[in-house]
């Protein structure tokens, strides 16, 4: 696979995992045809460690743990792959199977069922950067001189 086209897939497996399970049993419906993914793994829950570095310290530390669902599936010729934060098991195995079927149609075609997830995704941020921007307060501070 071209890095051009990891980089497109790696987009759109964003795309699902931060997507509505609802958004994406309605895609799943439109697009399925009868199809029937052949499991793999999954899907299934479990627990991720969060890690992560305090700035300039080239040492790690623990952060934290999260839920974690994965799923892959297989149709046809391609392989789909799930990993999300959460336990949601059918959210899963629908970004799984929607990841095996975007590998294999035209970039036009997959754009157009990304389109709408994407625009949902963007008016949800909106939403809350406005939400945020109503309650944001502003701190200011003055300079002293140290004179006495």
């Amino acid at each position: 696979m071209s890095r051009m086209a990891q980089q497109e897939r790696t987009q759109w497996l964003g795309l699902l995992s931060r997507a509505d399970c609802a958004w994406l049993e309605q895609l799943w419906l439109q697009l399925e045809q009868h199809l029937q993914p052949r499991m793999l793994a999954g899907p299934e829950t479990g627990m991720l460690r969060l890690t992560t570095q305090a700035s300039g310290s080239p040492v790690g530390f623990q952060f934290g743990e999260a839920t974690c669902s994965r799923c892959v599936v297989e149709i046809g010729l391609h392989r789909g792959y799930a990993v999300q934060l959460g336990s949601d098991l059918r959210k899963a195995q629908l970004s799984a199977c929607l990841d095996a079927l975007f590998q294999g149609m035209a970039p036009t075609e997959r754009a157009a069922c990304l389109e709408p997830i994407s625009l949902r995704l963007a008016e949800q941020q909106a939403e809350r950067e406005r939400l945020v921007a109503a309650t944001r307060v502003h701190f200011y501070t003055t300079k002293t001189s140290g004179a006495s």
